[in-house]
C-alpha cells in the first residue's frame, strides 16, 4: 500500500470506487483482509473455510457499496457483513450436523466437522486447538463479543456499532466469556471435562 492510499480515508476510497475508479477498492481489501478473515476463523473455527468467507464478504461488500452510508464508519459496516456471513456459516454447518445424524450417516464423512478444528490445531498447537474447541463452546453473542474485543481490539464503541448491543451488555458477554474460557480450559489441563455454557447468558 502506497503512502497516498494509506492516507486515504475508507468513505474517500468508496467514492472513488463508485466513481469508477474499480482498482482502488484493491486498497480497502489489502486494508481489511487479514482482520476479517481472522475475525471469521475465530468465529468458525476453520481456517480455510475463513479465507473463503472472507472473499465472499468482500465480493458482497462491493456490490453494496452504492448502499453504504458514508459516515466514517466502513469499519462497522464491513464488520457486520462479516458477522452475518460468520453466523449464516454456522447456522448451515450445524444443519448439516444435524441431517447428518438423521441419516445416520458417520459425521467423520460429513461435510462439515465440528470438533476438531482441523488448520488451527496444525498450524498454532495444541493449546491453540484446545483454545478453538473452547471458543466454539460459548454462545455466538459471547463469541461474537469476544473476539471482536480481545482478538481485534475494538472499542465498545465499534463493538456497540457492529452489533447494535448496549455497552453493559457488552461488558456482561465479554465478561462472562473469560469466566466460563478460563474455566473450561482449566478443566480441560486438569482433565475435567468441559462445560458446554452455550445455553446460559
Amino acid at each position: 500500500m502506497s503512502m497516498d492510499d494509506a492516507a486515504r480515508s475508507d468513505d474517500d476510497i468508496v467514492v472513488s470506487v463508485l466513481e469508477g475508479r474499480t482498482r482502488d477498492y484493491e486498497v480497502l481489501i489489502r486494508r481489511y483482509s487479514r482482520r476479517i478473515t481472522l475475525f471469521v476463523a475465530r468465529m468458525i473455527g476453520d481456517n480455510d473455510e475463513a479465507r473463503s468467507i472472507a472473499q465472499d464478504v468482500f465480493l458482497k461488500i462491493y456490490e453494496n457499496l452504492p448502499y453504504y452510508r458514508r459516515e466514517n464508519n466502513f469499519s462497522a459496516f464491513i464488520f457486520k457483513v462479516a458477522r452475518n456471513m460468520a453466523l449464516n456459516y454456522i447456522k448451515r454447518r450445524r444443519r448439516t450436523v444435524l441431517f447428518s445424524r438423521l441419516l445416520g450417516r458417520d459425521l467423520d464423512r460429513a461435510p462439515f466437522r465440528q470438533d476438531p478444528p482441523r488448520l488451527l490445531e496444525l498450524e498454532r498447537g495444541e493449546r491453540e486447538g484446545e483454545l478453538n474447541r473452547q471458543l466454539r463452546r460459548l454462545s455466538e453473542e459471547q463469541r461474537l463479543a469476544l473476539v471482536l474485543k480481545v482478538y481485534l481490539e475494538f472499542s465498545y464503541r465499534q463493538i456497540r456499532e457492529v452489533t447494535g448491543w448496549s455497552v453493559p451488555k457488552i461488558e456482561t458477554l465479554i465478561s462472562r466469556a473469560k469466566s466460563r474460557l478460563k474455566k473450561n480450559l482449566r478443566l480441560q489441563e486438569n482433565g475435567g471435562k468441559a462445560v458446554n455454557p452455550a445455553r446460559e447468558q
